[in-house]
């Protein structure tokens, strides 16, 4: 994927919007990858003419921040202007039943080598949309994406598409040229592995037939020093998520979401017999985890022939707020790893932090995770030349 230009502004204003996208045009791309952070006031009926009318397609989303090189902003733009116009398939209205997104993603090109997923993280259907691009896609395409919305405001238009801003949607953006992923996390175990002895979709009901709540609790609450109650779960729990045991042996991490009586609510689905263990995080194991992704995506470019010309962050929210003021050490990790193996004329990175990430290595169908750090490393096929350099103010 050839980028003609990375803009990235710290404390954007929707004028800053309008601004950075007939400056693309100028520039002559062929389309826009807009990423911006939730602390901007974008009005999406005041946006809207701005994207149908600017004569290129125009996708992307509003995060919680976004990333640029090691700073990150919820105040933030990255307009990133594309010399290729990625083929963009958009899957509307995540709370239709499952037959609705399945028939919707009939249409998109599953030759595709590497695809770009969006998708509202606060939709209804957002875990059945995850399962239907599952099932729909398996080897050979490599992904990578996140979720788009708020963690702090109300649910509300959070998709940049060339029609408008949408919510409670899905797009998917055919990236042209190569990509490498790779994926960190960095939590260690902390008490288990349990048995998931009853589960009912995102609910663990019982580990080891006790109360899934009370399990979790006897685990973290010597540690927080606190009592865990449905009213402050979510807050005192974001360093404390569970690991899934997966087929092939790996663990998926992903964070409780709430408790609902004795069940733990996680943010997929978990199917019974799972080992389960409780997970906590430090800062040193989870900046290396960054690092050791920076260097697995240039890796797995590298594989494919191809040698890197930028790269795609997509964070969890989470690990900023477990992380605090050191979630600069795993900007600066990402960014280092990548320059080793990437050479020094990279660009910064750019990216956002998500509510939950997906990616896959080219190899496996789509896995959605959650707590962790994905970096997608955007190929050039043909020699390095020289670039614009990113800006910002």
């Amino acid at each position: 994927m050839k980028i003609v230009n990375v803009a990235f502004d710290r404390l954007a204003a929707p004028a800053d919007l309008r601004r950075r996208l007939h400056e693309a045009r100028a520039l002559g791309a062929r389309s826009v990858l807009l990423l911006a952070g939730d602390g901007v006031a974008w009005p999406a009926d005041a946006i809207a003419p701005w994207l149908q009318s600017l004569g290129l397609p125009v996708f992307g989303g509003v995060f919680p921040a976004v990333v640029h090189g090691n700073e990150h902003s919820r105040q933030g733009l990255v307009a990133v202007a594309l010399a290729d116009a990625p083929a963009l398939t958009l899957v509307q209205q995540l709370d239709r039943p499952d037959a609705a997104l399945t028939a919707a993603l009939r249409s998109l090109d599953a030759t595709s080598p590497a695809l770009l997923v969006l998708a509202d993280g606060l939709a209804p259907a957002f875990a059945r949309f995850v399962e239907a691009v599952f099932a729909g896609f398996g080897g050979g395409t490599t992904f990578i994406g996140g979720g788009a919305g708020s963690a702090s405001l109300p649910a509300r238009p959070c998709l940049f598409t060339p029609e408008g801003m949408r919510e409670r949607v899905a797009l998917l953006a055919a990236l042209p040229g190569p990509l490498g992923v790779g994926t960190g996390q960095g939590w260690s175990r902390l008490d288990g592995p349990f048995v998931a002895t009853r589960t009912e979709g995102r609910r663990i009901e019982r580990l080891d037939d006790r109360p899934a709540a009370e399990v979790y609790r006897r685990c973290v609450e010597p540690l927080l020093g606190c009592t865990l109650q449905a009213t402050n779960f979510r807050q005192q729990a974001q360093g404390f998520p569970v690991g899934l045991a997966q087929p092939d042996g790996s663990l998926r991490v992903h964070g409780p979401l709430a408790l609902e009586g004795g069940a733990l609510v996680c943010v997929a689905e978990v199917p019974p017999q799972t080992r389960v263990q409780v997970m906590h995080g430090a800062p040193l194991p989870l900046v290396e985890a960054a690092r050791r992704a920076a260097l697995q995506a240039v890796d797995a470019l590298g594989l494919q022939g191809a040698a890197p010309e930028a790269a795609l962050l997509l964070d969890c929210v989470s690990r900023v707020r477990v992380l605090g003021p050191r979630f600069g050490d795993e900007l600066v990790a990402v960014e280092r790893g990548l320059r080793s193996r990437g050479g020094g004329g990279l660009q910064p990175p750019f990216g956002a932090l998500t509510l939950g990430e997906f990616a896959n290595d080219g190899r496996q169908g789509l896995a959605f995770f959650d707590k962790s750090c994905v970096v997608g490393a955007l190929g050039r096929s043909e020699p390095p030349c020289a670039r614009p350099v990113a800006h910002g103010r």
